[in-house]
């Protein structure tokens, strides 16, 4: 049995809110640790149940990773999620129909490539996908009859030493792992599993994005919950009857039951305190798992230059992974490419400032669309490993970790009095929006 099936038999066995009031809260209760789409779900499960539940959110806002951004008035822009991703029987296409929120379709097939002029001066012609795709599959098999895991990129190496390849074929193969791999899964190929990197489920049916913003489904989970905003934890003790939360402000608050729905990130920076320690197996699993990057670049133009029935624009570079996708926000009204930067890239991305970034996008924009392409009038960028109450973007398979690690987060401690739910716990979709909220579900339903 391979990994993949290993993976699916253990997991076939397993309007706006308000503020509540800085009263203590009752011991009894259950506190929910943040407010994003997990610590929403897991709140509305148990107040469902009649459950007294109190939820914890260290932002101003509720949504946690998912952030729609209202700065242009006319175009919600969705700095964090942004798509269902496969619409069929996935539980957020309810909650999207319940929230009233419109969808708008896109698709991988809607796409068209650009080949960066150096590399067309190379002989690069075409994305080369499925031999590039095809050589990488062969490298993780390969991989599986090692005795230890290994990185994705040394998998490659071993069948495809560096050298070996021509440069057309080096480039197909380094935009293939950039965008499929690095940016899917938010890891570097030097970070990422080759045991376990794909070893995801996926519903049926297309991608949606929300013209009107992503919000709408978080604002729509919040509502009749008590949530306390500007509330940042700074201490959890379950060493006593009832779980003690202790804010950073000083105030404790105790709960018979504790669910902790903070990103992986968080975790690993230890900005949360556990008297005692989480065990040896959770706070091993917090260290083996990795948290990824994915940064979105939102550019706003007078109006759209590119073709607007198409959805993804790709460009094969010399760095791959920096400004090599593009989705094109054109079919919402707005005149707005949206670029993408991955992993390694986008913590390099990151250090500069925005005009830096805008000159870097612009750059890569001329060489897909020509010299004519205008500077954009606007811009949004998102810096998700420098957000404190994110460390990144949504977690990966690290070399040397396991779905067994996803299970060890999402194990309760204290006999169940202390929980942890969202994307990292999820062993079938893990850095998903549903995956997290498969996840707060189940806990507040446990």
């Amino acid at each position: 049995m391979d990994r993949r099936r290993f993976l699916a038999v253990m997991s076939a066995s397993l309007a706006a809110p308000g503020l509540a009031a800085c009263e203590p809260v009752k011991a009894g209760t259950v506190l929910v640790i943040g407010a994003g789409v997990a610590g929403l779900a897991a709140a509305q499960a148990l107040t469902a149940r009649g459950a007294r539940v109190t939820v914890l959110e260290a932002r101003g806002r509720i949504g946690g990773r998912i952030h729609t951004s209202r700065l242009w008035p006319d175009v919600p822009i969705d700095l964090g999620a942004s798509w269902i991703h496969g619409t069929r029987s996935n539980p957020l296409t309810a909650l999207a129909r319940d929230a009233g929120a419109r969808t708008l379709a896109t698709s991988y097939d809607s796409s068209k490539l650009y080949i960066a002029p150096e590399l067309a001066a190379l002989g690069v012609k075409e994305r080369g996908t499925d031999w590039a795709a095809g050589l990488v599959e062969r490298a993780q098999e390969e991989a599986q009859h090692a005795d230890a895991d290994m990185s994705l990129r040394e998998a490659v190496d071993r069948i495809s030493p560096a050298g070996s390849l021509s440069p057309v074929r080096s480039a197909q193969l380094e935009h293939h792992l950039a965008g499929d791999y690095e940016q899917e899964y938010s890891g570097s190929a030097r970070e990422l599993s080759a045991w376990w990197t794909g070893a995801d489920e996926a519903f049926g049916g297309g991608d949606v994005l929300f013209p009107g913003g992503y919000d709408q489904l978080t604002d729509h989970l919040a509502r009749g919950l008590d949530i306390r905003l500007n509330s940042p934890v700074a201490h959890v003790r379950w060493d006593r009857p009832g779980v003690e939360v202790e804010l950073a402000a000083g105030e404790r608050l105790l709960a018979g039951r504790v669910i902790v729905t903070v990103p992986l990130g968080v975790l690993k920076a230890g900005s949360i305190r556990f008297t005692p320690a989480l065990s040896a197996g959770k706070q091993a699993a917090i260290d083996r798992l990795g948290m990824g990057l994915l940064n979105k670049h939102f550019l706003r133009f007078e109006a759209p230059f590119w073709p607007t029935d198409i959805d993804w624009h790709e460009c094969i570079k010399r760095e791959p992974g920096r400004w090599s996708q593009w989705v094109s926000l054109a079919k919402t009204g707005a005149p707005v490419l949206l670029g993408f930067t991955g992993s390694d890239a986008a913590r390099q991305v990151e250090t500069l400032d925005e005009r830096a970034v805008l000159a870097e996008a612009s750059a890569a924009l001329r060489d897909m669309f020509g010299a004519a392409t205008p500077a954009p009038i606007a811009a949004q960028v998102t810096r998700w490993a420098s957000d404190p109450l994110a460390g990144g973007s949504y977690s990966f398979y690290a070399v040397h970790s396991s779905p067994a690690d996803r299970k060890a987060l999402a194990m309760p401690e204290a006999d169940g009095a202390l929980r942890f739910a969202g994307e990292a716990c999820s062993t079938d979709y893990f850095g998903t929006v549903h995956g997290a909220f498969i996840s707060g579900q189940s806990e507040g339903a446990a």
